[in-house]
């Protein structure tokens, strides 16, 4: 195996290791559909702004979505078309019957 794919595999690796943790999971799941902000992830999640935030912040270091401010608002939304393709391949063979 050579170095650039040993250093690819890492990054797939690194991106799907952030993306196991349920909460940001379903988070990449609900920005599928349209870019939200943290009080509407956190409706739907049902949990707490610094739950909320924390999981925004691993998954935007990482550089899987992005933020846009709009007044007091930050809108996220998923960063990498392949990402989004990915996970809605998954959620067509996991959970296709969920709406999130």
């Amino acid at each position: 195996m050579n170095k650039a794919m040993l250093t690819k595999a890492g990054d797939i690796a690194g991106m799907l290791s952030c993306i196991a943790h349920p909460s940001r999971l379903m988070i990449i799941c609900m920005l599928l559909k349209r870019e939200m902000f943290v009080q509407e992830v956190m409706d739907r999640l049902g949990t707490t702004k610094g739950n909320i935030s924390q999981h925004l912040r691993v998954l935007a270091d990482r550089g899987l979505i992005q933020k846009r401010r709009d007044g007091n608002r930050i809108f996220y939304s998923i960063k990498d078309p392949k990402l989004a393709d990915l996970i809605a391949r998954i959620k067509t063979l996991y959970c296709p019957n969920f709406d999130i």
